[in-house]
């Protein structure tokens, strides 16, 4: 599975678990400056948690395997390429990223059209002066709202006597930042689209921000019954703006009974604790590739390799100490040679045992591309199963094909070849991989 697949599995799993665990335990309670908290450090956590490297959890890293047997009677690749089936499964993906990345960069751009929709909205309107408070007024219908600092409404819309309350909820909303959230609620959904956890989260970030600004209001000597019944006027009312913060929020009847509901017991600061291990173990489960705890590579690499074998690395002379040096991860292929095959390939006749080693960075230099032609040359095609990328090939095409190839070809035995391609493959197969 490629590394983004594998980061949003981790992200959507614990970004889903969280919001679960708030809609369950925190949502019926009064402590929505907590519920703020809690959401966006969930949010946080959900799409940090993956990147986390922490030694001695998951998959150790991985290191150069022994050599197998086979490798010391002949030439053979300790990396060869992917099957076929492996090559499907390879498009699989790259259509999979593709429509992933068409629905976020969907969502981004909407997101892009609203708030250039807003910023003309704002062109359009006129600074005005309501209940004693600097606004932006519209001639637009639809609610009031705010965006960052900013409170747009028409005041054509409210009634006289209803507007200090509008006002000073819209200017709640702007003390305490919560465009700030609402923004990250969005871009949650466009990262996250296919988790209905993402939605549900940008929902309950959205709620959770009018029921704090309505308990704030009620505690500074708003009267909760005028308080309401503006909120049902308002209801009448078309949504503002989608980016904004409302006024008249579409949970109004939510809004009503969460502010008539008794002021949760500090015996429920309890159930923000019960979640702390949750959240310390998604941070460690969820946690991105791990390393460490598995033997360094120099050690592996001396019980793995020959001593009485000539190393050579990107077709150059080297020793068996340089080559324990190597990164694992810089390796893209290795080779072992054995009696007369040394002779043919290296041109030495006193050993009878040769390890090549092949680095990614140097595929294409000059030493290692006459590496390869004189490896390709040891290939017998003769009998077997023959393959250009996934296509068959005679055996008369294949020949000049395997003499101008730069890059090492892949021969396969016949127990190998059976596995991989049944019958087809009975009498050994060679492979030459698809140009990138």
């Amino acid at each position: 599975m490629p590394a983004l697949f594998v980061y949003l599995l981790q992200a959507n799993a614990a970004l889903l678990l969280f919001v679960l665990a708030y809609y369950a335990l925190l949502r019926p309670l009064t402590f929505y400056r907590l519920n703020r908290f809690f959401l966006l450090v969930a949010l946080l956590l959900a799409a940090v948690c993956p990147l986390i490297e922490v030694a001695g959890l998951g998959f150790a890293a991985q290191y150069l395997p022994p050599l197998p047997a086979a490798a010391v009677a002949t030439w053979h690749s300790v990396v060869p390429p992917a099957p076929l089936a492996a090559a499907a499964t390879s498009a699989c993906w790259q259509w999979l990223t593709i429509g992933y990345w068409m629905g976020a960069a969907g969502l981004l751009g909407r997101l892009g059209l609203q708030l250039l929709a807003l910023r003309r909205l704002h062109r359009r309107s006129r600074p005005a002066v309501v209940a004693g408070l600097a606004v932006r007024q519209t001639t637009a219908p639809g609610s009031a709202f705010s965006f960052w600092q900013t409170i747009y409404l028409n005041p054509v819309h409210y009634p006289p006597a209803d507007l200090p309350t509008v006002v000073r909820h819209e200017q709640v909303h702007v003390q305490q930042w919560h465009t700030l959230d609402t923004l990250l609620g969005q871009l949650a959904v466009a990262g996250a689209w296919l988790n209905p956890g993402a939605w549900l989260l940008r929902r309950a970030i959205q709620e959770n921000l009018e029921f704090l600004t309505d308990q704030y209001l009620l505690q500074t000597g708003f009267d909760s019954r005028e308080y309401q019944y503006s909120l049902l006027r308002a209801s009448a009312l078309a949504s503002g703006h989608r980016l904004g913060n409302h006024f008249h929020f579409l949970t109004l009847k939510t809004r009503i009974l969460m502010m008539n509901k008794q002021q949760s017991s500090r015996l429920h600061l309890a159930r923000y604790a019960l979640l702390a291990p949750l959240a310390l173990g998604l941070s460690l489960a969820f946690a991105g590739p791990k390393t460490a705890l598995a033997p360094p590579p120099a050690a592996l690499a001396q019980a793995a390799l020959p001593t009485e074998a000539v190393y050579y690395i990107d077709g150059k002379p080297a020793t068996k100490a340089a080559v324990e040096q190597l990164d694992p991860n810089s390796i893209a292929g290795m080779n072992a040679l054995k009696g007369e095959n040394v002779g043919k390939v290296l041109g030495n006749t006193k050993a009878t045992e040769a390890i090549l080693i092949i680095t990614k960075n140097h595929e294409n230099a000059t030493e290692v591309v006459a590496l390869n032609r004189k490896l390709n040359a040891l290939v017998d095609p003769a009998g077997k199963l023959l393959l250009v990328g996934d296509k068959e090939v005679s055996l008369a095409e294949f020949r000049p094909l395997l003499a101008a190839e730069t890059r090492q070809v892949t021969a396969l035995s016949a127990q190998d070849a059976r596995q991989r391609f049944g019958e087809r493959g009975r009498n050994g197969a060679v492979l030459i991989a698809a140009k990138p």
